[in-house]
This record gives structure tokens, C-alpha cells and sequence, in this order.
């Protein structure tokens, strides 16, 4: 018969286990689809480069071809889509996941926008008539439902566009 020896297992003290590296802990994903703190960035951000693009614009077009009257030559319409892009692009960048869907978020904010301003604007026309006393109808001009669904569906193509250029699916 062999007798075989065992040498007694060391056991780990405190110290040694305290040592040894755990790894990072991953990134906490709350289950939530849309970073909305990162869209209402993303929104502000597209705000301030659609006033700073369009007045830049306007007036580089005022100064090439000459003053007109309400008549901007598309660059209001391509610098909105332009400031679509970069605070789509911007939201779903700083949200870190779901480019796409933070880009749509933030182009329904730019529409939402857009029609609060119409909104007071037009009542802020009706308000003055109001107060002048007079008892006649107000021409609001007419409501081109073809150039609101296609000012929209730009809106919602360059959120988009703007989200997939992020890299963050």
C-alpha cells in the first residue's frame, strides 16, 4: 500500500482575496429606449444652430442678391433641416444607444416647436386686431396642408439621418 501525502490546501486570507481585481461593473441599461434629458439637449442645441444658420445665411443672400420681402430663396428650409440633422445626430451622440430613435424624438420636438411658434404667432395677430376695436376677419392666409406634411416628414427624415450618423445602434 502507498501511502500518499498531501500537503493541507492553503487557505486564502483576506488580504490575498482583496488583491485580486474584480472586473468593471458593465453599464447599468435602465430598459428605457429614449434618453429623453438627451433629445431636450439635442433639441436646444439644433435650436441655436437653426437661428444661427438661417440669419447667417439670410444674410449672406441679402448681401448677394439684394433685400427681398419675404422671400428666402430655401435657405430657412435647408437650414432647418440642416439644425435637424445636427440635434438629431447631437441626442442619440450624447444618449450613447438607440441613434435612430433619439433622432426621430428630437425631430418631433423641432415640429412640436414649430407649431407653438405658428401658434403664437397667428394669435398674437388676432390679439391686435382685438384690441383695436374693429369687427372684421382676420386673413390668416391659407393653411397649405401640403407644405406642413412635407416640412414635417423633412423634419422627421433629417432626425433620422441625423441619428444614424451617430454610429449608435
Amino acid at each position: 500500500m502507498a501511502t500518499e501525502t498531501r500537503s493541507p490546501k492553503r487557505r486564502q486570507t483576506s488580504a490575498s482575496t482583496s488583491s485580486r481585481q474584480t472586473p468593471a461593473p458593465a453599464a447599468v441599461y435602465s430598459g428605457r429606449t429614449i434618453s429623453w434629458r438627451h433629445c431636450l439637449i439635442g433639441l436646444v442645441a439644433g435650436e441655436i444652430a437653426l437661428l444661427v444658420i438661417s440669419n447667417v445665411g439670410l444674410i449672406a443672400t441679402n448681401a448677394a442678391f439684394g433685400p427681398t420681402a419675404n422671400i428666402d430663396g430655401g435657405v430657412v428650409g435647408v437650414s432647418t433641416l440642416l439644425a435637424v440633422i445636427f440635434g438629431g445626430w447631437l441626442g442619440a451622440r450624447l444618449a450613447g444607444r438607440f441613434g435612430l430613435y433619439q433622432g426621430i424624438v428630437v425631430a418631433i420636438g423641432f415640429i412640436a416647436v414649430g407649431a407653438v411658434y405658428t401658434f403664437f404667432q397667428e394669435s398674437s395677430i388676432i390679439a391686435s386686431s382685438l384690441a383695436t376695436n374693429s369687427h372684421h376677419l382676420i386673413d390668416l392666409g391659407p393653411m397649405n396642408l401640403g407644405n406642413l406634411f412635407s416640412g414635417d416628414l423633412l423634419a422627421l427624415f433629417g432626425g433620422s439621418v441625423g441619428g444614424l450618423l451617430s454610429g449608435k445602434r
